[in-house]
């Protein structure tokens, strides 16, 4: 496959991956608002701070992989290293006890990473 496809199709990884992350990040808000609903604002604070925490990393790897995916030479080591440096916190951060959306938008975010790398050549 050509060079462009490769980052294409890495850039078509990241975005998914950010995708699922987020839409992790959305339920853990929802849940957090359905615990403030019913008057248990103490146990809301956890998945409110986890769905802040999804959506802001999900932002960051949409951003860093829609750059990626331009053309230019060097944005790709840059968006490859940067998405693997976030699917490895992210995977520690996220950990077992997170969403299973999340931990497969992590794995994405990991292939991505690896994609990338390897298309800068």
């Amino acid at each position: 496959m050509s060079e462009h496809g490769d980052r294409r199709i890495a850039a078509v990884l990241g975005l998914l991956g950010g995708l699922l992350i987020g839409l992790d990040g959305l339920f853990d808000l929802a849940q957090g608002v359905i615990y403030l609903g019913t008057g248990h604002g103490m146990h809301a604070l956890v998945p409110v701070d986890q769905g802040v925490v999804d959506l802001f990393v999900a932002l960051l790897i949409v951003l860093f992989s829609w750059l990626g995916g331009m053309r230019s030479d060097d944005r790709p080591i840059m968006a490859g290293a940067v998405l693997l440096v976030l699917a490895v916190v992210g995977w520690f951060a996220l950990g077992l006890g997170s969403g299973l959306l999340a931990l497969l938008g992590v794995v994405l975010m990991l292939v991505a990473a690896v994609v990338f790398l390897a298309s800068s050549r």
